[in-house]
């Protein structure tokens, strides 16, 4: 490597660590060294990287042997899609947590960062999972009661049909034992007319 290009990579390398060093305490409120500044920082540094998952490669290589493209990128991405946070919050992947809330991420974390509105859209997401899955509740039980109410209404439905039925039957009796006794009635009269006494006999002899 040709003096020049070191002396390029050295500058751009200065200037990625002052601009992660100040990144870092302009989010967290933390002072780093620039020359302390990590890319895979330790539990003890108390700051870590929220990176998008396209960029996850990022953090995959050390500042210290770097290429001019990592700085140049880092530089670039920074505040965009690279951000420093409460290493609380997430995992040495530079991807938030599972259960991961707004309020974890630090308090120099404001609107606009690309890590809260993530943030945001996931807690978002999970209640709208969670209204999802009272609402397909409430539906599976609603497609239950619709389904006992049916079961319900074809039974009753039968029992109608059984007690009209038999009412027909019963008013069909009725008719015919009037027509009968109708009869019986006017054969009763014309005799009478021919002065012939009809004597009902109601008693043994």
């Amino acid at each position: 490597m040709s003096k020049s290009s070191n002396e390029k990579r050295f500058k751009l390398r200065k200037q990625c660590r002052e601009a992660l060093a100040a990144h870092i305490y302009d989010r967290l409120r933390l002072v780093v060294a620039p020359e302390r500044v990590r890319l895979q920082p330790r539990p003890k540094d108390r700051y870590a990287w929220s990176v998008a998952r396209t960029n996850t490669s990022l953090l995959k290589s050390s500042l210290s042997s770097g290429s001019t493209s990592l700085y140049q990128l880092i530089c670039r991405e920074l505040g965009r899609s690279l951000e420093a946070v409460n290493p609380q919050s997430y995992n040495t992947g530079g991807l938030p947590k599972e259960g991961m809330k707004v309020q974890d991420l630090g308090e120099g974390v404001v609107d606009g960062s690309f890590t809260v509105e993530i943030s945001e859209l996931k807690a978002t997401n999970s209640r709208i999972k969670e209204e999802l899955g009272r609402t397909r509740s409430r539906l599976d039980n609603s497609l239950r009661e619709s389904h006992t109410l049916r079961a319900e209404a074809n039974e009753l439905r039968h029992d109608l049909q059984i007690l009209e039925s038999q009412n027909k039957n019963m008013h069909d009796e009725l008719v015919q034992k009037r027509v009968g006794i109708a009869g019986a009635m006017q054969t009763l009269s014309s005799l009478q007319t021919e002065g012939i006494e009809i004597t009902l006999d109601t008693h043994s002899s």
